[in-house]
């Protein structure tokens, strides 16, 4: 549970397959079957129990999908062990095109307007940005605004921590460096949170 909501709230793909008892013709009564699916629905972005071996293909597919695409996050699909044990002739099915979305340009010249008037903007890095390309864009920014940043817990390494514009890592503890930098700020552009 705790590893699906820290992929659930850092936005981070995960995929967790998890058993169950048989749901057809249980000998041991609904009683001993606890509702994971109920259980993870809060903290995935998706949750379902396989019914049919014929359905498995689609759903995964699914499933990874949802893990992926934005806000990527946790997924979740149970496995009766009597549905484990069907036949089908099912095949599997390619994975879905995922395609991140792009910014309108609108909203890009807002954004450039708000940095620019800013006196004491600040950066804070999430999960989200440690992307293939997110990295380099956003050492670039850094060096070419001298934007400072600071990062999450999970958003630590996405930019090199020795960079000169480095202010620490967001912790929990309150009123430290970090804490007063991010007070001080009249600008905060979160990226990839």
């Amino acid at each position: 549970v705790t590893a699906s909501a820290y992929a659930y709230l850092g936005g981070m793909p995960m995929m967790m397959i998890t058993g169950q008892k048989p749901i057809k013709k249980s000998k041991q009564g609904r009683f001993q079957i606890i509702d994971v699916c109920g259980m993870m629905d809060p903290i995935t972005k998706y949750t379902h129990q396989f019914a049919s071996a014929d359905n498995i293909p689609a759903r995964m597919r699914e499933a990874f999908r949802l893990a992926e695409e934005e806000k990527p996050g946790a997924v979740h699909l149970e496995l009766p062990e009597d549905i484990a044990a069907e036949q089908t002739e099912s095949l599997p099915i390619p994975p879905s095109l995922s395609r991140r979305p792009l910014a309108e340009h609108k909203a890009i010249e807002a954004a450039v307007e708000k940095l620019q008037k800013a006196r004491s903007p600040i950066l804070v890095i999430g999960a989200g940005a440690n992307r293939k390309m997110t990295a380099k864009v956003l050492k670039q920014l850094i060096d070419k605004t001298g934007i400072p940043f600071i990062t999450t817990q999970m958003g630590k390494g996405v930019v090199d921590e020795r960079h000169p514009r480095f202010l620490g890592n967001a912790a929990l503890s309150s009123g430290d460096f970090v804490h007063r930098a991010v007070e001080a700020a009249d600008l905060i552009v979160n990226i990839g949170h």
